[in-house]
């Protein structure tokens, strides 16, 4: 056997592990293969590591570690596809385009000739809005009016 003569190894080993009976936790680790390539299929390769855990133990109503999910999975080459995320705004026209009449012309010679506005969006807690819409008299930069909702 040059084989052997070439690994450095005796031929009564390579005939030892020839003839060797799978163990225990090998043949679980074959179950679980076929049941993560399952999932895999079903879900287009789009899970990780992590829901892939959670998926088998939820299908198979164990607990086996994330550890050993992820390193049976690089042995098959599966690994999560990254997906683009969507905006979550939309370019648009505006509806209503008012003419510029200040021409940048922000001071005043008197009061109430001059008067701005603008909406302010406010966030706060968990995802809430506020709105805040406050007219100023640009003679001396005072709020005359201004709306919460």
């Amino acid at each position: 056997m040059k084989l052997c003569e070439v690994a450095g190894i005796a031929r009564s080993s390579y005939y030892k592990w020839l003839n060797r009976k799978a163990s225990i936790s090998e043949l679980v680790n074959q179950e679980l293969e076929k049941k993560i390539i399952e999932i895999a299929e079903q879900v287009n390769h789009i899970y990780g590591y992590r829901r892939m855990t959670l998926a088998v133990n939820r299908a198979l109503h164990t607990n086996y570690n994330w550890k050993r999910i992820r390193r049976i999975m690089r042995m098959n080459q599966l690994f999560s596809v990254i997906r683009r995320k969507k905006p979550k705004w939309f370019k648009s026209t505006a509806e209503h385009t008012a003419k510029n009449m200040l021409c940048r012309q922000f001071h005043a010679a008197q009061p109430n000739e001059k008067w701005c506005t603008d909406v302010t969006e406010l966030k706060y807690g968990n995802g809430c809005k506020k709105y805040l819409s406050a007219i100023i008299d640009l003679y001396d930069r005072s709020i005359v009016s201004y709306i919460l909702s």
